[in-house]
């Protein structure tokens, strides 16, 4: 599949284009989107820029608040998109 990979912190030469991305399966829970259009906010900006710390400090970079844990490289960011469940993981359901 086609991407645009996050590959660490930094300016925009910190994202790269691929078209041979392994297409990803769901796991229990999960669905998967193909994705036909995404935006990108201002988390994506910040993420890129690496300025979420921790509760503990939040000068710290490179981490996801939410989770506390240490964001890795390469990531596909976007978390606002549009497109069609192309498949779902075990225990989805239909509804």
């Amino acid at each position: 599949m086609a991407a645009v990979l996050l590959t660490g912190h930094g300016g925009p030469d910190k994202l790269v284009y691929r078209t041979d991305v392994k297409v990803p399966s769901p796991a229990p829970g999960e669905v998967l989107v193909k994705v036909t259009a995404c935006g990108m906010n201002n988390t994506d900006v910040w993420v890129r820029q690496g300025a979420y710390g921790t509760e503990e400090d939040a000068a710290a970079v490179s981490t996801w608040r939410r989770q506390g844990n240490t964001l890795t490289f390469p990531r596909i960011q976007g978390t606002d998109t549009v497109g069609n469940i192309v498949a779902v993981g075990e225990g989805v359901s239909s509804a």
